[in-house]
């Protein structure tokens, strides 16, 4: 397992952990207190990771809690960008409207070439 799903592990519950929320908590003695059954799912949660690790359910809802912090940059998507940019201005783009007539540099007939775009093919007419 990756370091990510071994937090998802501990810290989310699954649809399948929902549906038998109500009766694991009877089953570990948990008061009912009408949550919200993803909430009690979380709590079951919470107290068996408290069994498992030998401490308080408090303390195990905590480190539940910081492992779903940890994971709320790639649910929220804000993670760095996968390539950093290079710092290289974007292209110039030139948007004209269909039946206007503008005069651009590089037109047919003028031999110099547009500053903004590279030249692609020699202009010596070879």
């Amino acid at each position: 397992m990756t370091p990510g799903q071994q937090a998802a592990q501990v810290a989310l519950v699954s649809p399948e952990d929902v549906d038998a929320a109500r009766e694991d908590a009877r089953a570990l003695g948990m008061v009912d207190l009408g949550l919200e059954p993803v909430t009690l799912a979380l709590a079951v949660k919470a107290r068996r990771l408290a069994a498992a690790l030998h401490c308080d359910a408090v303390d195990a809802w905590a480190i539940m809690q910081k492992e779903r912090d940890s994971l709320m940059k790639y649910v929220h998507q804000v993670q760095p960008p996968a390539k950093e940019p290079s710092g290289v201005p974007p292209a110039t783009v030139y948007m004209i409207p269909e039946g206007e007539v503008h005069e651009l540099p590089g037109e047919p007939g003028d031999e110099s070439q547009d500053p903004d775009f590279p030249e692609l093919f020699p202009m010596d007419g070879a």
